[in-house]
């Protein structure tokens, strides 16, 4: 599910929700960027605070529609690393291991899409991007994070810490069972991708686990309003951050753990 608002703040301020990073979700993002893009907005609020992951590609693709050209041109969107085994060659598929780019081109993962493969992708051209997050927020999500941090993107988190997944798999067949095995964690352009406990924002108060703080605004989930809407407890923050810079009392990082998804790589 793919929502979107364009007359926050004025028409200054764009909202999508995004759910889901499945094969599906590529033509409702490439017409929710090209609405974006149409509206002239000046910041976007992404809404990931229930996407628990899926494929990264679609997650590169987002990073780049955010960011654009100018902003990615000569970055890559996330490195692979395996072990010390397999440090230049995937063991899984034997190619030379190469990091995803930005990838600004319609891939076509759902092949009942009306959007022609190798289509440009629109964009937003934006330096500053702000995310609403939940521990139920995972994986490609947090890949979007942290791409969008390692092209000096300024990443703003309002909610609450996300679950703390840098790693990826193949899905592996053998008979009628399929084993979903950890085999790699993945690194952004400028080297970084240890947050295995997550990212939080900078005034979160914390329990035992470490996570990487990031500017923005610990605030617990509201369920009294409809996503999207202006009143919405985490949206309201994010445009109140926007134009003040302060924050609500914090939230603590301790909230509700959902299902962990773990990151699917590619298609």
């Amino acid at each position: 599910m793919i929502n979107v608002r364009t007359d926050l703040a004025g028409g200054d301020v764009g909202y999508f929700q995004f759910n889901t990073h499945n094969a599906i979700a590529e033509e409702q993002l490439y017409n929710a960027f090209n609405e974006l893009a149409a509206s002239n907005i000046k910041d976007l609020v992404i809404d990931v605070r229930y996407n628990g992951g899926g494929l990264l590609e679609l997650a590169s693709q987002v990073a780049y529609m955010v960011a654009g050209n100018a902003n990615t041109q000569g970055k890559f969107f996330e490195g692979t690393i395996f072990n010390g085994k397999n440090p230049n060659t995937n063991p899984v598929t034997g190619e030379t291991i190469t990091p995803m780019p930005f990838t600004n081109q319609f891939i076509g993962f759902d092949k009942s899409a009306s959007i022609v493969s190798g289509s440009q992708l629109p964009t937003l051209n934006l330096n500053r991007v702000y995310v609403l997050t939940t521990s139920n927020t995972c994986s490609a999500s947090e890949a979007i994070m942290n791409g969008l941090r390692g092209a000096d993107i300024e990443v703003i988190q309002i909610g609450s810490g996300t679950c703390g997944k840098p790693y990826g798999f193949y899905p592996t067949n053998n008979c009628d069972t399929t084993y979903f095995t950890i085999q790699f964690t993945g690194q952004n352009n400028k080297g970084f991708g240890e947050y295995s406990d997550g990212f939080a924002p900078q005034n979160t108060v914390d329990d035992a686990r470490q996570p990487v703080h990031i500017d923005g605004c610990a605030v617990a989930d509201g369920f009294t309003k409809q996503l999207g809407s202006a009143d919405e407890r985490l949206l309201r923050a994010a445009l109140e951050y926007r134009t003040s810079g302060s924050c609500p009392a914090p939230s603590s990082i301790n909230s509700m753990r959902g299902l962990h998804h773990l990151l699917i790589p590619l298609r």
